[in-house]
């Protein structure tokens, strides 16, 4: 946002402590050269909202002047209103933002606003984060110079709310150029989510995944264990897929299974018991596991949810050597889900292994197969297969010569299935 009506991009950020941030751009539009100036006052006081400021500019009263709103770690909007002039803003005394039928707007937690003119009316609607990771949607039945904003309600995908991991910052824009405002959000775990405006959305089934017993994990390695349920509480059959992932402690993310094709009656339920085998040689910190029902093809999430674990530096226990997890085909129900294939086998020889080992992988049915070899920082490093193969046994050698010694990955993707093996690299 120009700031100080220069043509040129400026930029107002807001931090931990609650206070704003104002840094000018001194360059050019297209050669940016950001100045700081300092901590942004109101009123002739430093702006300090408490913690976990957010800023959204916005000439909320329509005088032609850019205002300041803020969020804040209380779950208040505040407003400070711009007195000074255009070349010259100065905000006065911060006042709430408050309901059309009275009382401040109120998101529980961690206010994120962002001003837009979301269901295209012409005025400017108001749409705020909050800390669960859903979004509050306010709609003005005002006008522009006096917006009059009615009770929030949740923002909804179809029949479901749309939610992120926690503490949701959104961004109100036509993303995909189409006249109709859509969202795209960032949350906690560190991922921008988008959700398209759509006339309507197919009945869908809602997931949930949760932890049975202990979510630590000893250095020794060990298993985590949760129960998967997917819930179809329509009055139409569903057609979905299901995938997950797992969020490393250094932020990137492993695919663990998909599986295409489900389909759950009215009322149906599916219920699975699954296991995550955690290797020793995993780093020690906090992972988030996240499963999903939607549209694979297209990545479009019908419903998710997440637990996590933590694997400690400290523990006595058996040594767990390699990762693996107990798969939907171990636990199968015609009268729920398509018939997958015995899970594809991969092994290494030699294990350990300097600089070349022969993978051997077999596979139980015609498809394609992706072999993908990860270091334990979760990025992938080879990629060693990514074609059509038959059923059956094939293999084919590595050589790590250009890499550093240290324990690596294979994973084996085949079709719907997935599996993953630890080999050491000597040198």
């Amino acid at each position: 946002m120009d700031w100080d009506n220069d043509t040129d991009k400026d930029l107002i950020v807001g931090e931990y402590n609650g206070n704003i941030r104002y840094y000018q751009n001194i360059g050019t539009a297209s050669n940016p050269s950001l100045h700081y100036v300092g901590i942004m006052q109101a009123g002739g006081l430093t702006i300090d909202v408490g913690d976990y400021s957010t800023t959204c500019v916005n000439d909320w009263n329509a005088d032609g002047l850019p205002d300041l709103l803020a969020g804040e770690s209380d779950g208040v909007i505040n407003y400070y209103r711009n007195v000074g002039t255009l070349t010259n803003p100065v905000l006065g005394a911060g006042t709430l933002l408050n309901l059309a039928a009275g009382g401040s707007i109120d998101v529980g937690y961690r206010s994120a606003p962002v001003v837009a003119d979301f269901n295209s009316d012409g005025l400017k609607d108001l749409v705020s984060g909050e800390v669960n990771g859903k979004l509050y949607y306010y709609q003005n039945n005002g006008t522009n110079a006096n917006p009059l904003l009615a009770a929030g309600v949740y923002l909804q995908t179809g029949t479901l709310q749309v939610t992120t991991a926690g503490t949701s910052r959104p961004a109100v824009i036509d993303w995909n150029n189409d006249g109709h405002m859509d969202l795209v959000v960032g949350s906690y775990d560190a991922r921008l989510r988008r959700f398209n405006w759509a006339v309507t959305t197919p009945p869908a089934p809602t997931a949930d995944v949760a932890l049975v017993g202990s979510y630590m994990v000893p250095a020794s390695g060990g298993s985590i264990n949760y129960n998967l349920t997917v819930n179809n509480g329509t009055s139409s059959t569903v057609n979905f897929d299901g995938w997950a992932q797992i969020k490393q402690p250094n932020y990137t993310w492993m695919d663990l299974f998909n599986r295409s094709g489900l389909s759950l009656t009215p009322g149906g339920s599916l219920i699975k018991s699954l296991s995550l085998y955690i290797p020793a040689s995993w780093a020690s910190g906090m992972y988030y596991y996240y499963g999903y029902v939607g549209n694979y093809a297209t990545m479009q999430v019908y419903s998710s949810d997440n637990f996590y674990f933590y694997k400690s530096t400290t523990g006595d226990g058996p040594m767990v050597e390699e990762f693996s997890f107990t798969p939907w085909e171990d636990e199968t129900n015609p009268a729920l889900m398509p018939q997958g294939p015995a899970r594809p086998e991969i092994t290494a020889s030699p294990n350990p292994f300097n600089p070349t080992t022969t993978i051997n992988f077999e596979l139980v049915e015609e498809g394609a197969v992706r072999i993908s070899i990860y270091n334990m920082a979760g990025q992938q490093v080879a990629q060693l297969v990514n074609a059509g193969y038959p059923a059956g046994s094939h293999q084919i050698t590595w050589d790590a010569s250009h890499l550093p010694a240290g324990v690596y990955v294979v994973a084996l993707d085949a079709g719907r299935n997935h599996t993953a093996r630890t080999i050491t690299l000597l040198k």
